[in-house]
């Protein structure tokens, strides 16, 4: 099956993509600027697949580059990732602090132990807004300064023998 050519367009000279190629500096960018730095050789330019096989991209990787090289010009091949912020957190600072006094003064619905679970539950109560994940929870006790805890067990020794019965009966 014959590849299809992409054209690049003559955003930059292969003069200045070679220049820009040299002087890159970013492990993340470096990749990029050879891709196109490959398809626009003046004399034996290469096929996008050669090209990211050359620079170990895979076909489909290269050609998002190119159509983004095409589209932004040369801020196209820029590294992204700084400017992605995430998503934002499902409570404010001002709920988060309720939270907080809520795993310290409340015990949960069960009187058992908090739980990302019954954080989660607890949120989705208090803001209307149901967390995508039971992990959520756990994040946010994390977050908040909280450690799982389990009280330690009493040396059998100091007990005494009525303590020992009813420890046996549960």
């Amino acid at each position: 099956m014959p590849h299809k050519t992409m054209k690049i367009k003559s955003h930059l000279s292969h003069k200045e993509i070679d220049e820009r190629y040299r002087k890159c500096k970013s492990t993340v960018e470096k990749p990029r600027w050879n891709l196109i730095r490959l398809m626009t050789k003046p004399n034996n330019a290469m096929l996008v697949v050669e090209a990211a096989k050359a620079v170990g991209f895979c076909q489909r990787w290269a050609r998002h580059l190119v159509h983004r090289y095409n589209k932004e010009g040369a801020s196209g091949l820029l590294d992204k990732r700084q400017d992605n912020k995430g998503h934002e957190p499902c409570l404010t600072d001002k709920q988060a602090a309720k939270l907080r006094n809520a795993l310290i003064k409340e015990t949960p619905p069960d009187k058992g132990l908090w739980t990302g679970p019954k954080v989660v539950s607890w949120i989705e109560n208090e803001t209307g807004i149901r967390p995508s994940s039971k992990v959520t929870g756990w994040n946010y006790l994390q977050k908040l300064g909280f450690t799982l805890q389990q009280p330690r067990p009493k040396n059998i020794k100091s007990a005494t023998p009525k303590e020992i019965d009813e420890f046996k009966k549960n």
